[in-house]
This record gives C-alpha cells, structure tokens and sequence, in this order.
C-alpha cells in the first residue's frame, strides 16, 4: 500500500510556505547573477544590464507565488545548468540537428533558452511541469513572440499512458530532468525514472543533476516534514539497473559529484541540506 507521506507526485513543502521561515529564501539574489544570464538577458532578451536585477527579483517574486520550491527561493534557477553537464556538447549538437528534447520540471525554461542562444532551434523543445510557470517564463525572457517550442502542463509520472505525451513517447532523443529526482524515496525515484523510459528510444539520453553524496541514503532536510534519497554514482547506476530490468531496457551511467557553487549556490546556505550533500550531475544512456 502506497505511504502519502512518500508516495506523491508534488512535494508538499513546495506549497504554502512562508519565506520568512524557511532556511532557502534569500532576499536578495544579486550575487547570484551569473555573467552567463547577464550575458543571456542582455543579448536574447533585450534588457539592459542596469534593469537585470529589479527585473529577476520580480520575476521570482513571481514564482515563488506559484510554487515555494527550494530552488526558487535561494535562486538556484539563475544558473543555466544544462550547460555545465560535460555532454552539454553532444546534447547542443542533436538539438541544432532537430532532436526531440524535453526539459522535465523545466519550472521558467532557463536550459532551453540557453539551448537556443546557443544555436538549436526552438522547434522541438518541449518544456513540462506539473504546474505552469509558462507566463514568468515569458516574462523573464521576453521571448513569448518567438518563442517557438512547446510548454506542457502534465505529470510525467503518466507519460506511458497519458494523451498529453503521445507525441513524446518512444521518440524523445534527450530527456533534461534536474532538482526533480531526488524529491522522493529510493522506490519512488525507481517510479519515476521507470516513467521516464516510456517517453525513450535506443540511444536516447537522460540527463541532469539532483542532490548527491559519496554514501547513498535518506536525509530530511531542516525545514522539510519528507525523507528524500540522496544518490551516489553507484547507487544511481544501481537505480538504472534496476529500471532497465524492469522495462527490458539496457542503460549506462556517468556520474559526477560537485560542490553546490559549482551550479552557483552557496555551500554554506545548502548546508541544511544535510552533511556531505552536494550535487550528483548524471547522464544515463539507452544502449539497447
């Protein structure tokens, strides 16, 4: 019998939270403008770089109306973070080439628009959340007349019998899934990467970053009511083993281990995370 206390699709200390109480809200996230989005802003966007501040701290005052997740509130989106993975170049490579990639928990599609400043075409860019953050995303970017990709509200939990991800099953080539993970126990994470595979093909990747640490387990962050597991590089092998089994697929792993500042968030704000908790960055390939 599923345990609502770990089994969900939505985190509920992502919802109605009090920034004042909460250890992930930062008031002022100046220091956490990256030359990369000045950069991003100033040139895709068009807003000047004396405008950019007051311009992000509205936008997040936005988002955080929306949902209150960690990410949201220390500023941890203002990094584009797809571009730090080392397969960054094969990934730009199959999205200018016409790849299917869809960015799941994509919250304002900060990874796709890099993406397209980056030279791949909008087209076949699928953004999903289970709630909508498209209009901040507009708002932030300023790209709602060009933008020419898709935005999907759906749980990609569903994604092997949903209508709303027919044209994405068995012909998406990359799958970004980064900060989504990791909200869950060992059993759910098996869940939802087991979802994930429906929406793949042979060769097709799944990347992203979640939290990670050199010895796999359950934490409880300070502030958080929920276990979570944090993965190793052996145990998230493990975790594909185990999800390839059960789909008849076959999947290699690649794992990195950083420090939070390598994604431009401070270590010692991230330290409620937990002990030795820091970033696991990941690619996982279908080799069948």
């Amino acid at each position: 019998m599923a345990d609502p206390k770990t089994d969900y699709a939505e985190p509920a200390y992502a919802q109605h939270q009090d920034k004042s109480k909460v250890p992930y809200y930062r008031s002022n996230l100046d220091d956490r403008i990256s030359p990369d989005l000045k950069e991003l802003l100033e040139t895709y966007s068009q807003i000047p770089r004396d405008q950019q501040s007051a311009h992000i701290h509205r936008i997040r005052d936005l988002a955080w109306a929306i949902r209150q997740y960690p990410c949201t509130g220390s500023g941890g989106w203002l990094k584009p973070q797809l571009r730090q993975l080392p397969i960054y170049p094969e990934i730009l490579t199959r999205a200018k080439e016409g790849a299917t990639i869809i960015d799941i928990g994509t919250f304002v599609g900060h990874d796709l628009r890099r993406l397209v400043y980056d030279g791949a075409s909008s087209e076949h860019l699928w953004g999903i959340d289970i709630v909508s953050h498209w209009d901040v995303s507009y708002e932030l970017f300023n790209d709602r007349s060009r933008w020419k990709g898709h935005f999907l509200e759906a749980d990609f939990l569903t994604a092997a019998s949903s209508d709303a991800f027919a044209p994405l099953r068995a012909n998406t080539d990359v799958i970004v899934i980064s900060q989504v993970l990791h909200q869950w126990v060992w059993a759910q994470q098996v869940r939802g990467a087991t979802a994930l595979v429906a929406l793949t093909k042979p060769g097709s990747l799944v990347v992203g970053n979640q939290m990670g640490k050199p010895d796999a387990g359950e934490v409880v962050p300070a502030g958080f009511t929920v276990p979570l597991y944090v993965q190793s590089p052996e145990s998230f092998a493990k975790l594909w083993e185990e999800v390839g089994a059960a789909t008849s697929t076959r999947w290699e792993t690649q794992c990195w281990l950083r420090t939070w500042d390598h994604i431009g968030v401070d270590s010692k704000e991230s330290a409620f995370m937990g002990p030795d908790v820091g970033i696991l960055e990941f690619v996982a390939r279908r080799t069948d």
